[in-house]
């Protein structure tokens, strides 16, 4: 390709960065090549901005440059139909928080299970008590913080897009979700091997990789623990079959996730009725050794919101689940 890649045939990607009235804070310029870990601005700053849209513009062509034509007019209007939840995640120190105290429990769960021979996050019995020990994590929105993705659809005025995701993800500059760094240490210290088992697609394994190391966590050098769909033909959405193998060859302590497919097997196609059928029965389990985060921004939750049969689009479709007081009375 020689010409820009366009997400959807309006805007190129970092035009809407350049655009937006937004003001940004100045950033030191420390990072991977400098060998200091740079501090990241929590929301998608300028050069990480201008670095993703560059990404975006060669990434289906795979070409090293892109022509340069001159950006519309008018820019898109910003999207705040994610605003609040992103500015949730970003800034509230209740969010922050919820985080760092699941993983706290999390982390006594690791202490208790790996003195109890028989205790197992997958029910795997008591043939799996010489196995080694292992803990299952997500990556996004449990390990990776992609928050400023979200906040580039909203600055942006988009919606998600395979394409604008990828090339967040190539970046590989998502920070550590509150809380799983310690998390990780202490599993080191006890001898506990970590797996990411994600719903990113194969082809993103090398930069996840690199993320992931940028931020320290323990990828060891024999062996697989970043296990993505798609890997293998029958490693899809479902994660079960991803669980199976390593419950193969350890006693799983621990599962850590922010949706509720990371813990039951048919629930990001569930409708909301049965993905409460589906957790009613487990409900003793989370907080004891199934660990789950908060996210409002994405996940199985909001597909099951947004189905159905009424008329309308997504939004629509979210109005109409919502229970809402009718208002105050008119006056006499």
């Amino acid at each position: 390709m020689n010409g820009i890649q366009e997400v959807d045939g309006s805007i190129p990607f970092s035009s809407t960065i350049v655009h937006s009235t937004a003001r940004r804070r100045p950033r030191p310029r420390l990072g991977p090549r400098s060998g200091i870990a740079a501090p990241r601005e929590v929301a998608l700053g300028r050069r990480a901005g201008l670095a993703l849209g560059s990404l975006l513009l060669v990434a289906a062509g795979g070409c090293r440059t892109a022509a340069v034509v001159t950006p519309p007019a008018t820019v898109r209007p910003p999207s705040y139909a994610g605003l609040d939840a992103a500015l949730w995640v970003q800034t509230a120190e209740e969010a922050r928080l919820l985080r760092v105290t699941a993983y706290v429990a999390a982390t006594a769960a690791l202490e208790r299970g790996l003195a109890d021979p028989i205790w197992s996050a997958l029910d795997q019995g008591p043939g799996a008590a010489a196995l080694p020990a292992a803990a299952i994590l997500d990556l996004d929105e449990t390990v990776l913080d992609n928050s400023a993705y979200e906040a580039y659809l909203v600055r942006a005025g988009r919606s998600f897009e395979p394409a604008s995701w990828s090339a967040w993800v190539a970046t590989a500059e998502a920070k550590a979700i509150p809380g799983v760094l310690d998390f990780a240490r202490r599993a080191a210290e006890l001898g506990i091997t970590l797996y990411f088992v994600s719903n990113r697609d194969a082809p993103m394994e090398q930069a996840t990789r690199a993320n992931l190391a940028a931020l320290g966590l323990p990828l060891p050098a024999g062996g697989d623990v970043v296990l993505l769909r798609g890997e293998r033909p029958e490693w899809r959405s479902d994660k079960r079959g991803r669980y199976e193998e390593i419950a193969a060859r350890h006693r799983v302590l621990v599962l850590v996730g922010d949706d509720l497919n990371d813990f039951l097997s048919g629930a990001r196609e569930a409708t909301l009725a049965e993905r409460r059928a589906l957790a009613e029965p487990h409900a003793g389990r989370f907080g004891r050794d199934w660990f789950l985060l908060p996210n409002p921004m994405h996940g199985s939750w909001l597909r099951a919101a947004s189905a159905g049969a009424g008329g309308g689009g997504e939004i629509e479709r979210r109005l109409e689940r919502l229970e809402a007081f009718d208002g105050p009375a008119p006056p006499p």
